[in-house]
């Protein structure tokens, strides 16, 4: 079985921090459309299992094509991580995760029965 790679792409300071934590391959873009030419690129390689992008970096992506295939893919599976001074949760991150592996939102609160 192939061993797959975890591949960043983000701005100027997560990728250099994930390199010092040992992922090889970290791309640093300045253009949104530059990033949407690198993610269909990685979403085509079978080497790729994991896609780590910026939520902000993530929010700018308007090709609809990229943006399907972002949000559609499991494997490689596209993870939306908030980025250098950018405010996220890891809740958020988790549960959208959730919601695309198993198709319902299970940290949904107010409609469980009582």
């Amino acid at each position: 079985m192939q061993e797959k790679k975890i591949v960043a792409i983000a701005g100027e300071v997560l990728p250099l921090g994930l390199k010092l934590a040992g992922i090889k391959e970290a791309y640093t873009v300045q253009q949104v459309e530059e990033a949407e030419r690198l993610l269909l690129e990685l979403l085509d390689r079978k080497d790729v299992g994991i896609i780590i992008i910026t939520q902000k970096l993530e929010g700018e992506i308007k090709d609809r094509r990229v943006r399907y295939r972002m949000e559609n893919s499991i494997d490689p599976l596209v993870i939306a991580v908030p980025g250098y001074k950018e405010v996220g949760t890891r809740q958020d991150t988790l549960r959208r995760l959730i919601l695309r592996a198993v198709g319902i939102d299970i940290m949904e609160t107010g409609k469980a029965e009582k």
